[in-house]
Formats: C-alpha cells, structure tokens, sequence
C-alpha cells in the first residue's frame, strides 16, 4: 500500500505545516487507483487529550461528500425506469411548497441536483441538527456568543414531513425561476433523499448501503450514528472559540430529516474505494456494474456553471480543464469535520482527506495529493482570479451587508480605496477580479465572489461559498 514514493516526504511536510498553522488534532489522507491504494496515513491525533493517532481507518463524518451518494443514488432510480431528472418535484412529493406559487411546481429532480432550484439558503439544517448538539460544549459556546438562540426559535425539524411543512410555513424568497440561478441547497439535498425512499420503500441509508456501500466492501460506512458505538477507530470531535482556541466538541451532529445532505460518517479508505467505482466506470471490484454508461457520464459530467472555471451535477463539481485532466470532486463542513474528496478519470487517481476539525483547508491539502500524484508542483491552484483596475464608484455598488436564514452575515465595506469584507468575525480584503466579481484569500486558497446586480443596476445579493446571499442593508 505506502509505495517508496518520490514525493511523499514533500507532502507529509506540507500537511503536518497546515496542520500546526491551523491546530488541526488529526487528519486522514488516501490516494488510490481504480482497485489498489497508493498511499494512505493518518497524522496527528484521533483524540488529542488522549494522545491516540489518527489512521487510515479511523471513521469521521464525511458532511456534505453525503450529497454525491444522493445524486448517485437518483441516477440509479432513473437507469431503473423508475423516476427521471426532468420529474417535477411535486410528482413525488405532492405536499411540497416553498411560496413560489408556479414557481414551486415547475422545479424538477434535475434542478434539486444541480442546485438551480431557486431554493434560498435556509435555517432549515440548524433546526434538523438542533437536538442532537444539546448539552455538547459548542452549543455552550453558541449561547455564549448569543448565536444558540437561533437554534431554539422554533420548533426542531426532525424528520421529512417536518422539513416540508418548514418550507411551506416559511415560504423562503426564491432566487430566481428554476434553472436561472446556481445557489448551494441543503434542503433540496435532503429532499432528493425524501424522493429516494417514496420511490422505494426503503430508508435512505438501507438504498445506499444495499446498491452501494455493500457491493464496494465500504465496511466501515454507515449513516446511523449507532454504528460508530464500540468502535474504536472513530475521530474525536473539536471545534473553535471566536477567539481560535481549539476544544474537545465530542457529540456529533445528526438530523434525520437532512441525511441525504451531509450525514454519512466513513473512513478515507472506504472513500477511495467509493472513488474506484468512478474509476472503473461504474462497477465494482468484480466487474459487476452499479452505473449505466449512460449514468456514468450523468454523474461525472456537471452541466451547471458553479463559477468561472467549475459545474455542479448530481453532488459533484467538475472542472474540466485541470491540465489536460478533469477534476471531479466534492468538500464537506460540519461541527468537528473538514473534508474532502474526488477522482481524476483521466488519470486514473482518486483521493480522500478528512479533519476532525470545522474550518479547515482539506481541500487545498486534497489538491496537494493529487498535484504530486500527477506529476505536478504540489502547490499549483485551480485556476487563478484575473486582475482588474476597479474604481472606487465601482466598488461602492457593492458595499454592504449581506445575509441569509442559513447563517452567513457578511459586511463589505471600504477603507480608504480599498475593498474588504468581515467574514466570521474577521476581515478579507477583496481584490477586484472583474466589474461585478472580486477574490478573496480564505482557507488557504483565492475564492471568487460575484455581485450580482439587478434588472436597474443595483446590486442586490453576492455570490460567495456557492450560494447567493442576498442584501439587506446598505
């Protein structure tokens, strides 16, 4: 499995740095090919105060890495005869409202998957997870910052029917009409697994661990947080103060109304194995095929502009242009978990990285593995913001505040000629990128945000972490 490879000391280097700069307690790393890992280790610590190592095995919440086995797990349905993309939602979930009026009853299973809904972010996924954290030290934390109070306003959302009512008692401003706008849904997620067991008759968990965990030997996988009692392997949980300090967070976070958004808990071996499976082109280690050819290329193939240079499909990214290769991948965030995951088809890699830490760049140490596995320099970045000379009337279109139900508070603001932007507390200049866009330096890694100005030339929301967040005051 641990090849004499010429770049691992570089990398392990290069890990264990991010690691002391961001007192990271333990990371989980895995490279594969189609049917043998190529390097697999854990660094650091599964529990901290207990001195115990993280391995290759330890089990950690994967987040939302979980929405690409939904979107599998549809395209499976559809190869079956038994739904299609292009269903409207209310076929399948006749009680569905979200205040759109028509709007609501011309979204369809493909929208939900590509994020193009017009679906807002909500408050929806706090709700779902809101029992489950009682008594744990970050929600100590939350009230002590004044920040718990928006988990009790209202009732818990603890299962699909909830969920649905939640939607149509709120009746969230929708961003757009259905495949006009790219904005990250976890509600939609969560309700593609709601189609998934109407449709079957089964859980959500028992479909994939039936058609997907089982047959790819993902032993060490599981949605129900009963699986992780006596095992021994398991990532302890941390999570930052306001002021950075890192403490023990140990319970973890569930919401059985949101499992197909972000709740399987799995290990970065039985991830790449998950990756062979894309790799082979849709079978498993026994030729036995999983995927249609068809619904290979549905799966690998984003059809949505997510940004400049990347789509969204069916729980996936896809950057098409990564020196000669494809990039397909997928990150996660949660209380305790940063993580990671995707394949390189062309080249025949794919490549798991977890933390057990909230906040931290699994992607950018991801994006290591894979440039040194391809022969490249291990920093080289995905694509690189352009320059561009903006003026300072330019940059007062876009100062303001910026807010949405699912929790993002963003202040833009200017000093002096400069733009800058207060982000969890902290503040990032924005260069200017282009005449509505800028880029900001956060985890480790230049991110593009996009103004978006409305019919009369306003701005009226940003587009920043793959959502759009609207502007509620100057």
């Amino acid at each position: 499995m641990d090849r004499d490879l010429a770049w691992k000391s570089e990398f392990e280097e290069f890990v264990e740095k991010i690691m002391d700069e961001h007192e990271i307690p333990g990371v989980s790393v895995a490279l594969a090919g189609p049917d043998e890992v190529i390097y697999a280790r854990g660094f650091g610590y599964r529990d901290r105060e207990a001195k115990t190592p993280a391995t290759e095995e330890t089990t950690y919440g994967m987040a939302s890495i979980t929405k690409s086995f939904a979107g599998l797990g549809i395209t499976m349905l559809e190869g079956d005869g038994e739904l299609s993309s292009m269903d409207r939602i209310v076929e399948h979930l006749p009680e569905f409202r979200a205040g759109g009026g028509l709007e609501d009853r011309a979204m369809n299973v493909g929208h939900f998957m590509n994020h193009t809904s017009g679906l807002p972010p909500t408050g929806a996924l706090r709700y779902s997870m809101v029992r489950s954290m009682e008594g744990d030290p970050a929600a100590e934390e939350l009230d002590r910052i004044g920040a718990w109070e928006k988990y009790v306003d209202r009732d818990p959302i603890d299962d699909y029917d909830d969920l649905l009512d939640y939607l149509a008692e709120e009746k969230p401003h929708l961003l757009g009409r259905p495949g006009e706008q790219f904005s990250y849904s976890n509600d939609a997620y969560a309700l593609l697994g709601t189609i998934i067991e109407r449709t079957t008759g089964k859980s959500f968990a028992d479909f994939i661990g039936g058609r997907v965990l089982d047959p790819l030997g993902m032993d060490h996988s599981s949605f129900d947080l009963g699986f992780l009692q006596g095992r021994e392997d398991v990532a302890t949980l941390y999570a930052k103060s306001r002021e950075d300090e890192v403490y023990r967070a140990p319970k973890w976070q569930d919401a059985p109304a949101m499992v197909a958004a972000g709740f399987l808990r799995s290990t970065v071996l039985d991830m790449v194995r998950y990756g062979g499976m894309y790799l082979r082109g849709g079978t498993d280690t026994r030729g036995e095929r999983l995927l249609s050819d068809v619904g290979y290329r549905s799966m690998c193939g984003g059809v949505f502009p997510a940004s400049r240079t990347q789509y969204y499909g069916r729980g996936f990214t896809t950057r098409p242009d990564y020196h000669g290769a494809t990039l397909i991948e997928h990150g996660g965030s949660l209380k305790g978990v940063s993580s990671h995951f995707g394949f390189v088809p062309e080249r025949g890699l794919t490549a798991s990285v977890v933390a057990n830490l909230q906040g931290v760049p699994a992607a950018k140490i991801w994006l290591a593995l894979v440039n040194l596995a391809m022969g490249l320099p291990l920093d080289e970045v995905r694509s690189v913001e352009p320059e561009f000379e903006a003026s300072r009337d330019q940059l007062e279109r876009f100062v303001g505040r910026y807010r949405s139900e699912e929790g993002a508070n963003i202040h833009v603001f200017l000093d002096g000629d400069d733009l800058f932007a207060e982000i969890e507390g902290k503040n990032h200049q924005l260069r200017p990128s282009g005449p509505d866009t800028v880029a900001v330096w956060y985890r480790g890694q230049e991110v593009g945000v996009r103004f978006i100005p409305g019919p009369g030339g306003d701005v009226w929301a940003m587009y920043y972490g793959l959502r759009i967040v609207p502007r509620v005051e100057d």
